[in-house]
C-alpha cells in the first residue's frame, strides 16, 4: 500500500496483541501543545530551526545513549510538530526491513513462531499516549539507565522519555516552568516492509516543501 498521509497520518490505535517491546520499526508524529509554532519556521521550502528546535533535535539524536538498542532513522522537525522513524531490534522486526534500517536480524524463538500478525489498521483509530508525566517532570536518571539496558524497552518508553526530556530542556531554555511543550498523545504507525519505509522516509524529508498544504500549518491557504 502506498503511503497516503490522508490515511496513515490519522490517529492510530495500539494494535491489540502486538508486542511493542518485541522489536519493530515505527513512524511517529508528535505535535506541540495547541500546535504552537515553537521550533522555527519554513523559509522557501526549508525548515529553519530556532534554539528550541535545535535543542529538540539534539535530544532526539542523543536518545541511543539512554536506550542502547535504539536505532534512529529519518527525522524532521517542523514549526509545530515533528516526524521520526526509529527501530527497536527484535524478533518482531521483518528481516529485510531490519537490513534496510541497519538493524540486526533477530530470529524468533520456537515458542513465538506461528503467532498471527495483527492487521495493519483497525476500524477504530485514535491517538495513543506514550506516558503522561506531569508537565515539567523529568525522568530520573537511574530509571533511564535501568531501562536503557532492558531488552524489553518498548516504543512507548522511547517516546515518553523523549517528550519528558524535551519539556524540561525547552522550558529551561525559555525560562519557564510547568508548561507542557508537546501534546500528551502522538500518532504512531508500525512500518511493515521496505517499500513502505522508503515511502515514509520520502514523505518525512519532503515535508517542509509541502508546508503550505500541511494540515498542521495554521496559515494554510
Amino acid at each position: 500500500m502506498a503511503y497516503d498521509p490522508g490515511v496513515h497520518h490519522r490517529r492510530s490505535i495500539r494494535l491489540r496483541g502486538y508486542d511493542y517491546s518485541g522489536g519493530g520499526a515505527y513512524y511517529i508524529t508528535i505535535n506541540t501543545q495547541n500546535k504552537a509554532c515553537v521550533f522555527g519556521q519554513i523559509v522557501e521550502g526549508e525548515m529553519v530551526m530556532n534554539e528550541a528546535g535545535l535543542l529538540v533535535q539534539r535530544i532526539w539524536e542523543a536518545l541511543p545513549q539512554r536506550f542502547v538498542s535504539l536505532i534512529l532513522d529519518a527525522f524532521q522537525i517542523m514549526p509545530n510538530h515533528l516526524h521520526a522513524v526509529f527501530v527497536l531490534p527484535g524478533p518482531g522486526l521483518e528481516p529485510a526491513l531490519a537490513k534496510a534500517l541497519g538493524a540486526p536480524v533477530i530470529q524468533p524463538s520456537p515458542a513465538s513462531r506461528g503467532r498471527a500478525c495483527p492487521p495493519l489498521f483497525g476500524d477504530r483509530q485514535k491517538e495513543v499516549t506514550a506516558s503522561r508525566p506531569p508537565a515539567g517532570l523529568a525522568i530520573e536518571k537511574e530509571d533511564a539507565v535501568h531501562r536503557s539496558s532492558d531488552p524489553r524497552t518498548s516504543m512507548g518508553d522511547i517516546v515518553g522519555a523523549f517528550k519528558s526530556i524535551c519539556t524540561i530542556a525547552v522550558n529551561k531554555l525559555m525560562s519557564r516552568t510547568g508548561t507542557r511543550l508537546l501534546h500528551e498523545n502522538f500518532y504512531e504507525h508500525i512500518i511493515r516492509d521496505v517499500d513502505e519505509l522508503e515511502t515514509i522516509r520520502d514523505y518525512i524529508i519532503q515535508n517542509p516543501k509541502r508546508w503550505n498544504e500541511d494540515s498542521e500549518n495554521p496559515d494554510r491557504t
